[in-house]
């Protein structure tokens, strides 16, 4: 039969419910700090990201349309 000390197994469970509440408190504050300094970062742009994307994507299809009309161009010669 195996035999648990009671007091040391108690006081195990207590550290780990602790030291998760902090860890999780810990979390909380670092992804608060991360979430600030992104939302600083995103006004000193001079472009929203939106507006970043949407140029981004422009820019790609242009460059597909580009791209394909050159890959026909060569294939007909």
């Amino acid at each position: 039969m195996i035999q648990i000390n009671r007091s040391l197994l108690s006081s195990g469970v207590v550290l780990l419910c602790v030291g998760f509440f902090l860890w999780w408190i810990g979390a909380a504050l670092s992804a608060t700090a991360l979430g600030q300094a992104a939302m600083k970062w995103i006004d000193q742009l001079e472009e929203s990201p939106s507006e970043i994307a949407r140029r981004r994507a422009q820019q790609f299809r242009e460059a597909v349309s580009a791209g394909s009309k050159a890959w026909q161009e060569k294939s007909h010669r």
